[in-house]
């Protein structure tokens, strides 16, 4: 057996990793855009750094565009094999890629008529189109948890519960050859400890090699507040004393349903003031769908509130905005109120109309809730920049910008370690950490270290390690 990284290695975005078994089955661990290239790169340029028609399987983790949104290139580029995840994730890397599709071409339209005549040759084109996405999405097929599945003579895998996303999985793949059986793991992305919706990760058992997430392996979360607690603080301080507006970029997908659902607890609590809250984002309501279609995914404090309440996301005061009508827009740009919207860091997606309509308002708040990667509009906000440039206008910071990392659906550095360490037995040869910019794999890996962990790796793009039984 052999992995190679071919995404994600000593940076977060565009998780990729190849496992070559011992006859030459290629199968490929997600297939995710990288955020890096995305915004430079034209459709015709991008390539992979193997022959796609050459993978016979991909498994896909879980739904977030890092880790599903180079699926419909792979595709369109000669792959003629299945794709497996969980049924939640099926249902949201449709409603996912379809957006990004959409993004792009948006993105394209938007560059090509501001370019100069003589450069519009040069904008940049969608990696892929709707119709991509649609015969990419006829090659997925389903598998639940805990269900070890036969997918060539001698290999099977298994996909276990992540935590980080309804329906994200873990996989473990094992393969015995000459009656001696070798396993690796592969974290995908992790969940948190009491997570506001969805169950914690549960760790894989009896590996010889594990690949890992390290997204925040330097860092610990600095909220030590409760969801409810640090969302309130923020309402009390906009919305209460100022009467201005809360706007907070979100990702469509978990972490908007995680926000309104804490939302939905303090007003049956009856601690949310009298204030609307509007959640402008189609993919949001699309994907909150999805929450409901899965309750046997929910972890136990959520299964209860939605049997007490009936309903895990609808309160009075609160709206999902699907078409934005001109009287939507005008209240929200008029009113004191509370405005959910995507994309999370800021780039895309209608959440810059809001930033951009309230960014000099010093009045209003501006409150990142997750990773922003660099580059992007979310980072340069939270880098303190005074002036900003938003769809090809410059615009005066006077908002306040904050952050909270209460709502991060990623690990923080000791529990990554803890969940290392209860997958780490005298069996594990080897551990790879992936997802993570370097300084933060490094400082997992000392903590590792540290504490009697070895075989500790940090892979370079494109570094193969053949994998001893």
């Amino acid at each position: 057996m052999k992995i190679t990284f071919c995404g994600a290695a000593k940076q977060v975005t565009g998780s990729m990793h190849m496992v070559t078994l011992h006859n030459g089955y290629k199968i490929l661990i997600d297939c995710g855009l990288n955020y890096e290239l995305k915004r430079d790169l034209s459709g015709d340029e991008f390539t992979f750094p193997f022959n796609p028609g050459d993978i016979d399987l991909v498994i896909l983790t879980h739904a977030h565009i890092d880790h599903s949104g180079n699926i419909p290139t792979l595709v369109a580029r000669g792959f003629k094999g299945q794709i497996i995840c969980t049924e939640p994730t099926l249902e949201l890397s449709k409603h996912l890629l379809f957006d990004s599709a959409n993004i792009q071409m948006m993105e394209y339209k938007q560059r090509y008529h501001r370019a100069p005549k003589h450069r519009k040759s040069n904008v940049p084109k969608p990696i892929y189109s709707e119709r991509e996405v649609s015969v990419a999405m006829d090659k997925m097929v389903t598998l639940p948890f805990n269900r070890k599945f036969q997918i060539t003579d001698g290999c099977e895998i298994e996909l276990i519960e992540a935590g980080h996303l309804l329906g994200a999985a873990s996989v473990v793949i094992q393969e015995t050859v000459n009656q001696i059986t070798t396993r690796i793991g592969f974290t995908g992305d992790l969940g948190r400890e009491h997570a506001e919706l969805i169950r914690n990760p549960v760790p894989m058992e009896n590996l010889d090699y594990l690949v890992s997430e390290a997204t925040y392996g330097g860092r610990m979360h600095t909220s030590s507040k409760l969801a409810e607690e640090e969302l309130l603080k923020h309402i009390e301080e906009t919305i209460v004393k100022l009467r201005g507006r809360l706007i907070i970029p979100a990702f469509s997908v978990g972490r908007t349903q995680s926000i309104v659902h804490v939302l939905c607890r303090l007003y049956h609590k009856g601690l949310l003031p009298d204030v609307k809250i509007y959640v402008d984002s189609p993919l949001a309501i699309k994907s909150t769908h999805t929450y409901s279609n899965h309750p046997e995914l929910l972890n136990k404090d959520a299964t209860a509130f939605l049997n007490e309440h009936g309903d895990l996301f609808d309160f009075p005061n609160l709206k999902w905005i699907d078409y934005l009508t001109d009287q939507d827009e005008k209240a929200q740009t008029g009113e004191s109120c509370i405005i959910v919207s995507a994309a999370g860091m800021v780039e895309g997606g209608r959440i810059q109309e809001h930033v951009k309509n309230n960014i000099q308002n010093p009045f209003s708040t501006i409150l990142i809730a997750g990773f922003c990667a660099e580059g992007t509009l979310g980072y340069r906000l939270l880098s303190g920049q005074k002036n900003i440039a938003i769809k090809g206008r410059n615009y005066q910071v006077y908002s306040n910008i904050t952050k909270t990392d209460v709502f991060s659906s990623h690990p923080d550095k000791m529990e990554i370690f803890n969940y290392i360490k209860t997958c780490y037995t005298p069996r594990l040869k080897q551990i790879f950490l992936v997802h993570g910019d370097e300084p933060n794999l490094v400082q997992m890996k000392d903590t590792l270290e540290k504490a009697g962990i070895t075989g500790v790796e940090i892979p370079e793009q494109l570094d193969s390690y053949n994998l001893i039984s």
